[in-house]
């Protein structure tokens, strides 16, 4: 049979099993805590997140298989993305230094923005249309890329990416809104209605900038 079981990023790759073994406890185990932390850092609930991703790099570091930890931090990276914030990644890079894997290194690379140093091979398949979109620095076709994807958080990190940028409209915002709002994850919602409401004010239209303030005012009541 096949099972969920390594996590690249947000993206589960499926590995091969057959017969009677087994996957090992630690791969179920730091699945399911990377799992609960994205759910509950998307939804605001940052302390319990915490401690779900304490436990997920526990469990790898039980291994020993840096490959996966690698992983597991940029899984950390690409949800702080997806809520527009920053992250540090100076855990990452240490395990970098120690055992470099080329498509984690390709992941982080887009992660930063550097579009240049990023091999679409090697990147997950979703992000190939929204990574050309990235490279023009145009947003004229993101939102159209964006809407396409299928995964909820990938599309999160692709809005996010336009905005870390500065290469976004409405329509950007506008689609990670209503995904954020589909999934019930608050802390994401909240985050691009700040940033709509910030481009409505620059762009003085100044009822639609009113509605918005008023949705955020009732969310955080």
């Amino acid at each position: 049979m096949k099972k969920l079981v390594i996590l690249l990023i947000f993206v589960i790759s499926l590995i091969g099993c057959g017969g009677s073994k087994q996957i090992p406890d630690w791969i179920d185990d730091s699945h399911h805590h990377l799992e609960n932390y994205k759910k509950n850092y998307l939804s605001g609930k940052e302390r319990i997140a915490e401690l779900q991703f304490n436990k997920a790099v526990d469990e790898i570091k039980k291994s020993g298989n840096l490959e996966i930890l690698g992983r597991a931090y940029l899984t950390k990276y690409a949800v702080h993305i997806a809520v527009l914030e920053t992250f540090d990644e100076r855990e990452y890079l240490k395990i970098d230094t120690l055992e470099p894997v080329l498509q984690n290194r390709i992941f982080y690379n887009f992660l930063k923005g550097s579009f240049d140093k990023v091999d679409e091979s090697l990147l997950p398949k979703q992000y190939n249309g929204v990574l050309k979109v990235l490279r023009k620095g145009k947003y004229e076709d993101a939102a159209h890329e964006i809407s396409k994807m299928e995964d909820p958080l990938s599309k999160l990190i692709a809005a996010g990416l336009f905005i870390q940028k500065n290469t976004y409209d409405e329509g950007i915002l506008k689609i990670a809104i209503d995904t954020a709002s589909q999934n019930a994850w608050k802390k994401a919602l909240l985050a691009y209605l700040e940033k709509l409401l910030l481009f409505y004010e620059t762009k003085k239209e100044t009822e639609k900038a009113a509605n918005i303030a008023q949705r955020i005012q009732l969310m955080k009541n």
